[in-house]
Order: structure tokens, then sequence, then C-alpha cells
């Protein structure tokens, strides 16, 4: 490719990403993409010229890239590899240079392919694994981000999803990031010495007891005096390889949550309550009563979207699974999870011809919320 500029596609696949849609919550993976092609990059020219002992001044600053488009369909946004950048700071080694990168994006391929089959490599980098900490943490379950033009030994296009990076993350590292998003009790709020930062302490379901920093002023003012109250998050976390819980990253999201919906949410739970106390046979000597996996997905649905608990209703299915309805301004949205906790969503608009063809996903998953949150945002029924 000597002569020419390097064009990188990377295609988010999921609901998220339709339509040429690219969240801002991914924009990061951009120049993390950068940075773990650069990091591999290092590696590929020592081991091209292991009688120097530095990299060439400049080497660093001679791969810049740039976002030329972002294709439709799924997201794809094009990286290209500037010529001209790498020839005013390295003057006559550009093709060689050309040959590092492609080198070096040939061994990122190798790495996520090897990872979906189980092997990976003795270690890398510390600036390797830095990288790859960055690059696809805002992926989320169902979602993937697939390497345009490459291709596995089985001819499919080789990609990166959560379960991917995760390994590769925790086979090199013992620890990796991933998002978060809940529902947890207030256990209380703290103001540093200083006076400018703070935590509270939060009781979740999944990881205990964690501490989330936050400015002073808003633990003060939103969290001080609330103990006990609901709060819902959505983190950047760190998980050991075995998921254990390491600590808060980064924090997007963190509220407290209104009476009223507490309030709903609480006669949800109830009602979820008395659909576990059904016995086969409830239905007319039929019905299965509710697998321990249709409750544990309908619990999810509650602590994924609380602000929506009083447009639920909920009933059982005589297969040992649960149903949500969702009636709103003119449409009537259903959401039936299966004993196994898979779910498909459909929709009727109530006096008129539309409808919302059944969507199937496993489970209550971050590419079901997409979905889910798309649908009743596109009616208005967040009021």
């Amino acid at each position: 490719m000597a002569g020419e500029n390097q064009t990188f596609g990377l295609r988010y696949v999921g609901a998220r990403f339709h339509d040429a849609r690219l969240p801002v919550d991914v924009l990061f993976d951009l120049p993390a993409f950068r940075d773990l092609l650069v990091s591999f990059a290092k590696a590929e020219w020592r081991a091209a010229n292991r009688e120097k002992q530095r990299l060439p001044r400049g080497f660093d600053k001679s791969f810049s890239f740039d976002l030329i488009a972002i294709e439709e369909g799924s997201a794809v946004p094009k990286l290209e590899w500037n010529r001209e950048t790498a020839q005013a700071n390295l003057p006559g080694l550009t093709d060689q240079l050309s040959e590092v990168v492609d080198r070096a994006y040939k061994r990122v391929l190798d790495l996520v392919e090897a990872a979906g089959n189980d092997n990976f490599p003795v270690a890398l980098s510390s600036e390797q694994v830095r990288a790859l900490n960055k690059f696809g943490a805002g992926l989320r379950d169902g979602e993937k981000i697939e390497f345009q033009g490459s291709a596995d030994n089985e001819g499919e296009v080789i990609f990166l999803d959560t379960e991917r990076r995760k390994r590769i993350i925790t086979h090199t590292r013992g620890s990796y990031r991933s998002r978060y998003e809940g529902i947890g009790r207030l256990l209380g709020s703290v103001i540093n010495a200083d006076g400018i930062g703070g935590h509270i302490r939060v009781e979740t379901e999944q990881h205990g007891e964690i501490a989330i920093a936050l400015d002073a002023e808003r633990v003060e003012f939103e969290f001080d005096g609330s103990m006990n109250a609901q709060v819902q998050f959505d983190l950047m976390i760190e998980l050991d390889n075995n998921d254990v819980f390491k600590g808060v990253v980064d924090s997007f999201d963190v509220d407290l949550i209104d009476e009223e919906i507490v309030a709903d949410l609480l006669k949800r739970r109830e009602r979820l309550a008395e659909l576990r106390k059904l016995e086969d046979g409830w239905y007319d000597g039929e019905g299965l009563g509710v697998s321990e996996a249709a409750d544990q997905a309908a619990q999810r649905l509650l602590d994924k979207r609380p602000l929506f608990a009083a447009h639920y209703l909920i009933f059982p299915t005589v297969a040992g699974g649960i149903l949500f309805e969702i009636e709103q301004n003119g449409w009537d949205y259903s959401v039936e999870i299966a004993a196994d906790g898979s779910v498909e969503m459909f929709g009727v608009q109530i006096d008129g011809p539309d409808e919302m063809e059944p969507q199937n996903f496993d489970g209550i998953n971050d590419a079901f919320v997409e979905v889910f949150d798309a649908k009743l945002a596109e009616q208005g029924a967040n009021g």
C-alpha cells in the first residue's frame, strides 16, 4: 500500500447504531483505536530494528488519523492514516511506516480473532493494555465492532464484542472495564475534607456496596439526608477476571428516583412476588409456574427502566414466563419474557393500522433496552 492512504472501517452493529447513528459515548473508541494501532506499530518497529535502542523522534506524532466519513446502515466510521503528517514528522520513512501500519493492524486482527477461539498472548505491553481498556469500553451486551474487510479462517468478518474484549484484557491484565446500569439503595454520603469532592455509598444487587465519586455540591444538595432512597446509576466499573467488582472508574448518570416512581416500582415488585407463588396447573389445571429465569429478567426490566413502572401491566404466561403490557399514546406494546429468560417485543397501534414487528433478544440486555427506549420515545411514553 505504499503511496496510498490506509483507511480502516469500524462497523458498529446493534440497535443503537442503525441509520448511521454513532452515540457520543462510543466516540472515545476512535482515539483508542488509533492508540491501539500505534502501540502495536511500536512493537513492530522495534522487532524490525532491534539494533536501535529508541524509536525515531516523532514516531508517535507520525500516526495521525482522520475521520473521513460515517457510512450508512449500522454506523461505520472510516479512519484514514494521514501520510502527509507522517512525512512531515519522519521524512523519507513514510513507506516504511505504511508497512508498519499494515502489520500492526494485522496484529490487532489476529489478537481479536484468536480471542474468539480462547487463544491469548502470554503478555501485552502496558501501552497495549491501556489502549484495549479504552477501545470498545462503551459496547453493551449484544453489540459488536466489525473490522471491515477482514476475514477469519472461516471467511467470517472479525469482530470485537464485550465477551472477546473481556477475555483479552483479563488474560493479560487480570481486570477489565464494563458499563454497569441499574438501581441501588443509598447507604450514606461523604464530603471530602477539601470540600471539593465526595462520594455516595450505594447497595447494589449485583455487586454489593459500591462507592460513587461525585462533586461535593451534588453530594450535599442532592443526596445528603436521603438515606435508603433509591438511586439509579449508569457507571463504568472495573471487574476482575471472575467478574468481582473492583471499583467505579467513571459515572455517566447518577440520580435519586422520585418517590412516586418508587411507589409504582414497589407495586410492580409486589406483583412479581405474587406471580412467584404460582404453582404448576394454576390455569385450570394447565400453566407452568413462573421460572426463575423469567422472574430475574422481569426484575431486571424494572431495574433498567423504573421510570415506566406506572405503565406496566404484568401477567403470567402459561409457558412459565411473564408478560409486560404497556399501553401508551395509542399504542399497545408487549414484552414477553420466556421461561428461559429470552424476550420478544412487539406492538400494535390501537386505533390505526401500524404494527411493530416482533423483535427477539437473548434477555433484558442493552440491545433490548435500546429498542424499548426508541419505541416508547417515538410515542412520547416518557411523559
